[in-house]
């Protein structure tokens, strides 16, 4: 009989000791290739809230709400991201992901010049191309929400062109993942 041969006896089982060994090297790098495809361990808690901060965000009822020095605002009547958000939306999406936050909500804004039918769909372009930069940076767009506002929620009088300015805008909210989540 021949040592290194891979029959297998009426059970399935290799019939030889070379056989076995064989096997279990190969069950042996089977285990090892697997292990190297798994994700890495999702960030702590403390990890995720340390990055919101560094990031702008602020804890509310409705989750961690973005608030960055430099808004992402828009011209009137537009929707077209400019260079310097877009990158800073970039980045915001890649670091996200790397502390394991893994939905969120975007939420876009306008002042109050023109119908409220334009401005609704004026802020769910403005949140879609915010959210096409997340996608881009890859975020995975089953994960994120996207709300048009419209003119419902100013940040500031649309009295003025300064106010009307500060409402032109996206927020962005990081959600809770669900129940039992803080």
């Amino acid at each position: 009989m021949n040592n290194t041969s891979f029959e297998a006896g009426r059970d399935g089982r290799p019939t030889s000791r070379t056989s076995w060994a064989r096997a279990l090297v190969a069950g042996a790098c089977f285990v090892a290739l697997l292990a190297g495809c798994q994700t890495p361990a999702p960030a702590s808690r403390a990890e995720q809230v340390q990055a919101l901060r560094s990031l702008g965000f602020a804890q509310t009822d409705e989750g961690w709400t973005l608030n960055l020095a430099v808004p992402i605002l828009f011209d009137v009547g537009s929707d077209e991201l400019r260079p310097g958000p877009k990158r800073e939306v970039g980045e915001m999406a890649k670091q996200l992901r790397h502390v394991g936050i893994e939905r969120i909500r975007i939420e876009g804004h306008t002042d109050n010049l023109g119908t409220r039918a334009y401005n609704v769909e004026l802020s769910r372009r403005r949140a879609e191309v915010v959210a096409r930069e997340f996608v881009d940076n890859g975020f995975p767009d089953a994960t994120i929400e996207r709300k048009a506002w419209g003119f419902e929620h100013p940040v500031a009088s649309n009295d003025t062109p300064e106010g009307r300015a500060l409402n032109r805008r996206v927020a962005i909210v990081a959600v809770a993942a669900g129940p039992g989540a803080d």
